[in-house]
């Protein structure tokens, strides 16, 4: 019971991070960089998981409770070097803005955009749409939410949540959470170590994403990462209904591929489009939505994994992919995201200049 009290706070503190997060980087970061910065989320997030594989791996030794209590208490670290850096953070220019504090948004703009920033310009944009969004909100006040789902803000919150939605119809909670368990499951040998490699392989992956994001543009990265990804789940569920130990760890090197993919595209991409495509005035509101959507496809997923892998349950092994190929299927299509300022994007979906496809 005591470690289900304590998920359930992490949980809640995942939860804000991973809604508030993005959010926050998406008003901070530059417009050339924005891309870069929420594709870092992704980095962290990866680099985290391989670092509590560490951790595990480092306390499999043990023969006693310090084999499942050195893994918990590694994951003080983060949080506390957040509360560590929060002093020097500074605020959000829109929060600033909004709670009549001009002279520190100016000095939030500047530090985070450089010198050359014009930063006269863009509170002038800045604090015009905040005396907008003022002026209505007393109107708003009751339909805010239900803003999100209507005309083009409701296009916006439908391409955010189906691109995260993706994430777990894919089959991410599968090939990178259920990895190592995997492993094992097939016969390989010391499948912690070996998992290690995995997860450089991911970080790698991810760090591909860096230049790409830009030069390749959202869409054409998650389109054709979903796409290739969907094959290598046939691929991988066709390879495991053989059943010999070759066609195993050929699965096994194939969904190190996959993994790569994923997070070169897809997995760090998502926190991009999330983070920019939806309107300043309802940023928070449509990643909350986004965030409970994903929340509880990945509570699904989580619960109904264990009896489709088990070895005394539906044992299906990488014939699970199978699944996860028929539901990635319809999530093969997102709008594009130019590198555009937020007020530069938000003028193209009233003008219905962004295809939906």
């Amino acid at each position: 019971m005591m470690l289900f009290g304590g998920k359930v706070v992490a949980t809640l503190g995942f939860g804000l991070g991973h809604s508030l997060g993005p959010v926050f980087v998406a008003e901070l970061a530059p417009v050339k960089m924005r891309g870069v910065c929420l594709a870092l989320v992704n980095t962290m997030i990866v680099i985290g998981q391989w670092l509590n594989s560490v951790a595990v791996l480092g306390s499999k030794h043990y023969n006693n409770d310090m084999a499942w209590r050195i893994p918990l208490i590694t994951q003080i670290v983060p949080p506390a070097l957040l509360l560590i850096a929060l002093p020097i953070i500074p605020e959000s220019p829109t929060w600033l803005i909004i709670h009549g504090r001009p002279d520190e948004a100016v000095k939030s703009l500047r530090r985070f955009n450089g010198p050359s920033f014009d930063v006269d310009a863009a509170m002038a944009v800045a604090t015009i749409a905040m005396e907008k969004e003022k002026a209505a909100k007393k109107e708003q006040e009751r339909s805010s939410w239900i803003e999100c789902f209507r005309g083009t803000n409701g296009r916006r919150t439908l391409i955010i949540v189906m691109v995260y939605l993706s994430q777990q119809t894919i089959g991410v909670n599968f090939i990178s959470g259920y990895l190592t368990y995997y492993f094992r499951l097939a016969g390989v040998n010391d499948p912690l170590a070996i998992g290690q490699a995995a997860y450089a392989i991911q970080l790698f992956g991810n760090m591909c994403s860096w230049p790409l994001v830009d030069r390749l543009g959202r869409r054409p990265m998650i389109v054709g990462g979903v796409f290739i990804m969907t094959a290598l789940l046939l691929v991988i569920g066709g390879i495991s209904t053989i059943g010999s130990q070759a066609a195993l760890s050929a699965t096994v090197a194939f969904m190190c591929i996959w993994g790569l993919l994923y997070h070169a595209t897809l997995g760090a991409v998502a926190y991009t489009v999330g983070g920019e495509t939806s309107s300043v005035q309802l940023r928070h509101k449509t990643y909350s939505i986004n965030i409970m959507c994903s929340t509880a496809a990945s509570c699904v997923v989580f619960q109904v994994m264990p009896y489709l892998l088990n070895t005394d349950q539906a044992n299906l092994g990488g014939k699970i992919c199978f699944i996860f190929f028929g539901l990635s299927l319809p999530m093969c299509s997102a709008a594009p995201r130019p590198n555009k300022s937020n007020i530069g994007i938000g003028f193209s979906y009233l003008v219905r200049r962004i295809r939906w496809i």
